[in-house]
């Protein structure tokens, strides 16, 4: 992949991350930390709906893209099953609307439900579709149907607060449907080319029941890490109240703003590393890939604990602890990257049930932080456990690849995880005590990183000064 496709690739995840921060703070004033809360648990259902109904053929329509001669067929027969079930659970699960919307919401209404199946259905074919840009490296379009919704989103949210409509749950609710309706219509007419044949392919039993073989342990790892992902959320739904929810879901919000990094590098790196394999390359060129990655996630750990007080100026005062919050929130993002280069091996070997085993170990690790911390520090409590978990997530899949790939150095990537995860809990437990002096804690932490990841840094400035030199040539010619 070219530097043109990875600057593509990259548009889309940086607006969103450009709109997100607009998002976050519009939100906050905007809307109560209830409905801050409500709005969290209807992302989480989404989610919920798309891995569970994938049956893991997403991730198999990714694997098998380019060792298949017949991509219309591939698709069909990985849309189609899910489709299927996600019909035959949807149609009945109507009649229990008004209870289902009181376990999710807290309210008995039943289009609270109706328009959260809604967005659930929409997200799930859009996940399809834009695994079609995805492989063609179809950068630019790739990119722009994931920032048209998000400015959508702004948008209406922005009207509400102009025009002083009513700031309720249901407007938040459907301001999150027109958005994912939007880039569902979008993905529809990028992709016209590639599902319009996909509709009269024929679907292969036996080419189907290895897809399936292949994508189930899949699915299964997929429900265990939705789980992983939400069960901080649910501890709070359960154990605490709409508010403390609210407060994590800000967190975990601004947090998010690390996604960035893990949208850009997810989008680039499974297709190049499955590539590498199908020509037969030196796959040491991993542990190289896995140490500059290590460098830019220690890196955003510290440029985050610098810069958190700034939080402050952003958000209300109700949510003036997610300054401290925000190190943990991290976390999941940065560490979820980092493991998709150490625990390439898995997929690569195809051993996917290993995924399924490394992410019900962070899962259980997840509920008993939850359980032990949740009932009495709240939101704090839910960070804490949800940091922990993934570290544990991050060492079960690099040590799983290791034992079934190739056995590669990892000191230094576990020194360097659980150094910052542990600075992260400590600015969460002490940084309401010691105020601003947590952030000079970060900043003493910076000439360690620099120093530690020195060798890393030259390598990217090398490749700068390499690029540059390539473009001034093709210029010059």
């Amino acid at each position: 992949m070219n530097t043109r496709k990875i600057l593509g690739f990259s548009v889309g995840p940086i607006a969103t991350a450009v709109f997100g921060a607009v998002t976050i703070p519009l939100i906050a004033w905007a809307f109560t930390p209830e409905d801050v809360g409500r709005l969290n648990m209807l992302q989480i259902v989404v989610s919920f709906s798309v891995l569970l109904f994938s049956l893991g053929l997403d991730q198999a329509y990714v694997r098998e893209y380019h060792e298949s001669l017949d991509h219309a067929a591939l698709l069909k027969s990985c849309f189609l099953p899910g489709m299927i079930l996600l019909a035959i659970i949807a149609v009945p699960s109507l009649v229990m609307s008004e209870m289902l919307s009181e376990a999710l919401f807290g309210a008995s209404v039943s289009l609270y439900y109706w328009i959260t199946l809604a967005c659930a259905i929409a997200a799930f074919i859009s996940r399809f579709l834009s695994l079609i840009l995805r492989m063609q490296e179809r950068a630019l379009a790739f990119s722009m149907s994931q920032v048209i919704p998000k400015a959508i989103f702004v948008l209406l949210l922005g009207l509400i607060v102009l025009v002083d409509l009513p700031r309720e749950f249901l407007e938040l609710q459907f301001t999150l449907l027109a958005s994912t309706v939007a880039v569902l219509l979008i993905f529809v007419w990028n992709t016209r080319r590639q599902w319009m044949p996909a509709l009269g392919a024929s679907i292969d039993a036996p080419r189907l029941r290895a897809l399936l073989r292949y994508s189930v342990p899949l699915n299964f790892a997929g429900v265990a890490y939705w789980g992983l992902s939400a069960t901080s959320a649910l501890a709070l739904r359960s154990f605490s109240s709409f508010r403390e929810l609210g407060i994590y879901s800000v967190a975990m919000s601004v947090g998010g703003l690390a996604m960035i990094f893990q949208s850009i590098f997810s989008v680039i790196w499974a297709p190049v590393a499955y590539k590498w394999v199908a020509i037969g390359a030196d796959m040491s060129r991993v542990d190289r890939v896995a140490r500059q990655v290590l460098a830019v996630v220690c890196s955003i750990f510290v440029m985050f604990g610098m810069l958190s007080w700034l939080i402050d100026y952003v958000l209300p005062s109700q949510y003036t602890e997610v300054k401290y919050l925000v190190l943990c929130s991290i976390a999941q993002p940065l560490l979820y990257t980092l493991s998709e280069v150490t625990g390439v091996g898995i997929n690569i070997t195809r051993h996917t049930m290993l995924s399924l085993w490394s992410t019900l170990a962070a899962l259980i690790a997840n509920l008993g932080f939850n359980l032990l911390l949740v009932p009495g520090l709240g939101a704090s409590g839910a960070v804490v456990a949800n940091a922990l978990a993934y570290l544990v997530f991050f060492v079960a899949r690099t040590e799983s690849s290791a034992h079934v790939w190739r056995k590669f150095p990892r000191v230094k990537l576990y020194f360097f995880t659980t150094a910052a995860v542990s600075m992260s809990v400590l600015t969460v437990v002490l940084g309401p005590t010691i105020g601003p002096r947590s952030s000079l804690i970060w900043l003493a932490a910076l000439p360690v990183t620099i120093w530690a990841f020195r060798n890393e840094g030259r390598a990217v400035v090398h490749i700068l000064q390499r690029e540059s030199r390539r473009r001034k040539g093709s210029r010059e010619n």
